[in-house]
């Protein structure tokens, strides 16, 4: 199956440069469609005139953030001080309120 998102500029640009392999968003119903072997679309923000695709290799899902950033926080402690800082930056993207809906969830791809 084949899924679009919405990428802002800097994490495409790092997909494209081979630094980013997983992309952490809320665990709604577009993306709880999302399996294994599945081929992701991602169109780069603002203007959607630039994508490309890549293919799902894991997913994991998470109760919330928190939960998310403290399992997987070895991938970013050169960049932020704990798991605690990781999750609050999500709230720049996704409402407390969307994240106890649905918690988090981790896309790995190739």
């Amino acid at each position: 199956m084949k899924h679009t998102m919405k990428l802002l500029s800097e994490p495409f640009d790092e997909i494209v440069a081979g630094v980013k392999d997983i992309e952490y968003r809320v665990n709604d119903e577009k993306r709880q469609k999302i399996s294994v072997g599945d081929v992701i679309e991602f169109f780069k923000l603002p203007d959607l005139k630039e994508s490309l695709e890549v293919r799902v290799t894991e997913r994991w899902e998470y109760k919330n953030f928190l939960e998310m950033f403290t399992d997987l926080f070895e991938l970013f402690k050169d960049e932020y001080c704990s798991p605690q800082e990781v999750a609050e930056a999500m709230y720049e993207v996704y409402t407390k309120e969307d994240e106890e809906l649905y918690g988090g969830l981790a896309i790995k791809f190739e």
